[in-house]
C-alpha cells in the first residue's frame, strides 16, 4: 500500500475541552517551521470512533495514531474501545492517557504487551506529546513502508512458476511458495510444521536416484558460497531443474535460496529434437550423423582392446523395382521390417544404422579376427532368407554386403564407410545375395565410376550424344513407325551403345537432362521429316525417373508446343517395371495420353506386369521382349509368344515383335497374326540421313 503524504490522527474523547487541547497541541506543530511531520487531526467520541476508524480502513486511508483516554465516563469503556480499534486495524499506533494514579497493571493485563499501545499520564507536556506524535507516526510510517516492501516481495515469490525455498545457514525452512509445496505434493499445513531433514526425506521418496540428489544437498549445504544447477528425475515422470545460490544480506550469506523448476515439457521436447536429428524417420535407426560418432567410439575402444572394427555396408537388391512396382508406401513397410530383422540378428553393443533410401550399415565393435566378420556377415544375409509379408504378398528379398575392416582397411571412419561401400558395389556386380571384403583396387573402379558421370555431363555440354532410327513394319513390309535410339561418341572410347553409359545416368540423375534431350531432338527431326511428307509417328523411350518428376507432362507439353508436332506423331515406350509402380506415375501416364501421346508397353515380358495394370492404363502398342523372338525355335517360348499376341489382340493391342532377324522368325508371327516387327532382318539403326533414304524409298513401294 502507498504511505500518504499527509498522515492522520484520532482523538477518542467524550470531553470536548480534551478535543481542543489536543487540536492546539498539534495543530500548533503542523504550523511550525521545525515541524517534521504533516499531521491530519480528527476528534471523535466513544461512540463515534469506531466508525470513523472502519471508514478510513475501508477507503484505504488508515489512522496512523489514536489518541485514547481510558478514564473515559463509562467504567471500561475505554479499555473495550481499544480492543474494538485493534480488531479494525490492527497496524494503528495507540496512546492511552488517564490521570497518574490510575491501575496501569490492570491495562496491560487486559490489553496485552505491545509496541503498537503506549501510556501516555495525565498532566502531559504539550511538547512531549508533539515529540511522541512524531515519533509514532514515523514508526508507523516506517511499518507501512516495510509492510509494502514486504508484501511486493511475496507478491514476486508467489508469481513466480519456480518452486522457491528459502533456508537459514542452521538449515531451518525460512519461507516458501506455493509453488514448492505444490509441486512437492505437499499442503501448506505440512509446510508449516515440517523440518529440513524430514522436507528432505518427503522428496527423496519422489526421486529416481535419491541417493545422488542426498549427495549434491550435503555437498552444496558443506559450501555456503556455491552456486549449482542439476536435473532431477521424479518416479512419476516429471523433470525438474534444481538451481541454488546463498541468500545474501549486506553482503553476507545467511542461508541458501533453491529453485525448483518444471522443466518436462522442455526437456522432453529437446530430448525429441536430439532424437530426430540423430535418427532415422522411418526406422526410428541411427542416421549418417549418429553413425559416424558410433563408429569414431567404436575404433576408440579397438585402439583400448586392441582388436578390430568392422563396418558392413547393406544394399537391398532390386529395391527400385519394388518402389516402382509397388509404390513407395509398401517400400517403406518393408524397410521397416528389414530394419527390425536386422537389429534382432546384432549383439546390444553393435549399431545398425540406416543412410537412406535401401541403404543399411552395420557396425561391429570388439572382435579379434578378420574371418569374424564374414561370420557376422552370413549372419545378416541368413536375415533374406525368409520372405517378407507386404500389402499381402510373399516377397523374397536379397542383399549385397560390403566390409571393411580397422585397422586393416583404413583408420578414420570416414575412409571406412567408403571402402565398405566400394565392396558392397562389387558384391552386386558378382550377383545377388553376395557380400565382399574391401580390397585396394576397389578405389580405383569407383574413380572409374566418377569419371564417367563427368564425361556424361561433357557429352551434353559438347554435344557427344546423336540419335539413330530403326523402322517399324507390318508383316507386309511397310513402315508403320520409327525408334528412336541414343548414342554417345566418345572422344576416347569411339561409340558407345545405351548399355555402356544409361545405368551410371539413371544413377547419377544425368537420365534426366538426356532424357529431355532427346525427345527434344526425336521431336525436332520427326517435324522436319513431316514437312518433307514422310508422315510417320516417332517412338522415344522413357525412363522412370523422367516419369516421376512432378511436372514432366508440363515439359513434354512444353516440347510439344516448341518443336511445332502434333501429339498423336509422337509415341513413348514404357517399359513393365514402369507401369507396374506407384499410382503416382499410373496418374501421370494418364495426363500424357489425355495429351494426344500415344504410350507404348516396352520388353513385355521381362518384367511384372500385373494385368491389373494394362487395365488401368490403355496402351496403343505392346512390344514382345526380343529375347523370346531370339529363342522362338524352343517350344515353350513359342507358345509364350503365341499366348502374348492373343492376350493383346484380346485387349485390343497392336503388336510389335522386336529383335527379328530372320525369315523363319518373321513367317512365325506372321501365322500368329503379330501386326507389326521391328529388327535387323528388314534394317539397322541408322542416322538420320540414311534412315531418311529408307523413309522415301518404303513410301515410293507402299
Amino acid at each position: 500500500m502507498n504511505v500518504p503524504e499527509k498522515l492522520k490522527i484520532i482523538i477518542i474523547d467524550d470531553n470536548p475541552a480534551i478535543h481542543q487541547d489536543f487540536l492546539k497541541i498539534l495543530t500548533l506543530s503542523n504550523k511550525t517551521k521545525t515541524s517534521r511531520a504533516k499531521f491530519t487531526v480528527n476528534c471523535a467520541t466513544e461512540e463515534k470512533a469506531l466508525e470513523k476508524i472502519k471508514e478510513a480502513c475501508a477507503k484505504n486511508q488508515p489512522y496512523a495514531i489514536a489518541f485514547v483516554d481510558i478514564g473515559m465516563p463509562l467504567p471500561g469503556s475505554g479499555i473495550e474501545i481499544i480492543k474494538q480499534i485493534f480488531k479494525v486495524d490492527a497496524n494503528i499506533q495507540v496512546v492511552c492517557s488517564a490521570n497518574v494514579d490510575y491501575a496501569w497493571d490492570e491495562i496491560i493485563k487486559q490489553l496485552g504487551m505491545s509496541d503498537n499501545l503506549l501510556i501516555l499520564n495525565k498532566p502531559f507536556d504539550k511538547v512531549a506529546v508533539r515529540q511522541l506524535a512524531w515519533v509514532l507516526m514515523k514508526k508507523w510510517q516506517l511499518s507501512q513502508e516495510i509492510e509494502h516492501h514486504l508484501s511486493l516481495i511475496r507478491a514476486t515469490i508467489e508469481s513466480s512458476f519456480d518452486g522457491i525455498l528459502v533456508t537459514s545457514n542452521a538449515h531451518k525452512i525460512v519461507d516458501y511458495n506455493i509453488n514448492f509445496f505444490s509441486m512437492w505434493h505437499l499442503s501448506d499445513k505440512e509446510m508449516m510444521s515440517i523440518n529440513f531433514e524430514t522436507l528432505l526425506e518427503n522428496i527423496m521418496s519422489q526421486l529416481k536416484s535419491p541417493a545422488q540428489f542426498l549427495h549434491s544437498t550435503q555437498h552444496i549445504m558443506k559450501n555456503s558460497e556455491a552456486r549449482s544447477t542439476d536435473l532431477l528425475m521424479c518416479k512419476d515422470g516429471r523433470i525438474f531443474e534444481r538451481y541454488s545460490q546463498p541468500h545474501r544480506l549486506n553482503g553476507v550469506a545467511i542461508g541458501r535460496i533453491w529453485f525448483f523448476r518444471d522443466i518436462t515439457k522442455r526437456y522432453l521436447l529437446e530430448k525429441k529434437l536430439e532424437h530426430q536429428a540423430s535418427h532415422d524417420t522411418l526406422t526410428d535407426l541411427p542416421n549418417r550423423v549418429l553413425l559416424y560418432d558410433r563408429i569414431k567410439q567404436g575404433i576408440a575402444i579397438a585402439k583400448r582392446h586392441k582388436t578390430k572394427l568392422g563396418v558392413i555396408f547393406l544394399d537391398i537388391d532390386r529395391f527400385k523395382l519394388i518402389n516402382d512396382s509397388l509404390g513407395h508406401q509398401a517400400g517403406d513397410q518393408l524397410l521397416v521390417k528389414i530394419a527390425k530383422r536386422l537389429r534382432s540378428s546384432l549383439r546390444e553393443i553393435d549399431t545398425l544404422a540406416r543412410l537412406g533410401g535401401d541403404e543399411f550399415v552395420v557396425v561391429i565393435l570388439d572382435l579379434k579376427k578378420r574371418e569374424n566378420f564374414y561370420t557376422v556377415a552370413n549372419k545378416l544375409l541368413e536375415t533374406f532368407k525368409y520372405p517378407f509379408e507386404i500389402v499381402n504378398r510373399q516377397l523374397n528379398i536379397s542383399t549385397s554386403l560390403g566390409i571393411s575392416v580397422f585397422p586393416d582397411d583404413a583408420k578414420r571412419s570416414q575412409d571406412l564407410l567408403r571402402n565398405a561401400d566400394l565392396a558392397m558395389y562389387r558384391a552386386k556386380k558378382l550377383g545377388l545375395n553376395k557380400l565382399q571384403f574391401y580390397k585396394k583396387d576397389m578405389g580405383e573402379n569407383a574413380i572409374d565410376i566418377l569419371e564417367i558421370e563427368s564425361q556424361l555431363r561433357s557429352a551434353l555440354l559438347h554435344q557427344e550424344f546423336f540419335l539413330v532410327y530403326q523402322a517399324q513394319y507390318n508383316t507386309a513390309g511397310r513402315i508403320m513407325g520409327t525408334e528412336v535410339l541414343l548414342r554417345w561418341h566418345h572422344p576416347q572410347k569411339g561409340l558407345l551403345l545405351p548399355m555402356d553409359f544409361i545405368p551410371q545416368a539413371e544413377t547419377s540423375g544425368l537420365i534426366i537432362a538426356i532424357g529431355e534431350w532427346v525427345l527434344t531432338q526425336a521431336c525436332l527431326q520427326c517435324k522436319a521429316w513431316h514437312d518433307m511428307g514422310l508422315s510417320y509417328p516417332i517412338a522415344v523411350n522413357v525412363a522412370a525417373q523422367q516419369l516421376r518428376q512432378h511436372h514432366f507432362v508440363k515439359i513434354l507439353n512444353e516440347i510439344i508446343k516448341n518443336t511445332a508436332i502434333k501429339p498423336e506423331w509422337l509415341e513413348l515406350e514404357i517399359t513393365e517395371n514402369v507401369i507396374f509402380s506407384s499410382q503416382e506415375i499410373v496418374q501421370t501416364l494418364q495426363e500424357i495420353r489425355k495429351l494426344g501421346i500415344r504410350i507404348v508397353l516396352d520388353n513385355f515380358g521381362t518384367g511384372n506386369t500385373s494385368l491389373n495394370y494394362l487395365a488401368k492404363v490403355t496402351f496403343d502398342r505392346l512390344k514382345i521382349d526380343r529375347s523370346y523372338i531370339a529363342n522362338i525355335g524352343d517350344l515353350k517360348d513359342k507358345i509364350l509368344v503365341k499366348s502374348i499376341i492373343a492376350m493383346a489382340r484380346s485387349l485390343g493391342l497392336h503388336v510389335v515383335a522386336q529383335g527379328v532377324e530372320t525369315l523363319k522368325q518373321l513367317d512365325f508371327l506372321q501365322s500368329e497374326g503379330c501386326s507389326e516387327v521391328q529388327g535387323y532382318y528388314f534394317s539397322k539403326p541408322l542416322p538420320s540421313l540414311e534412315y531418311e533414304k529408307i523413309l522415301k524409298d518404303n513410301l515410293e513401294k507402299h
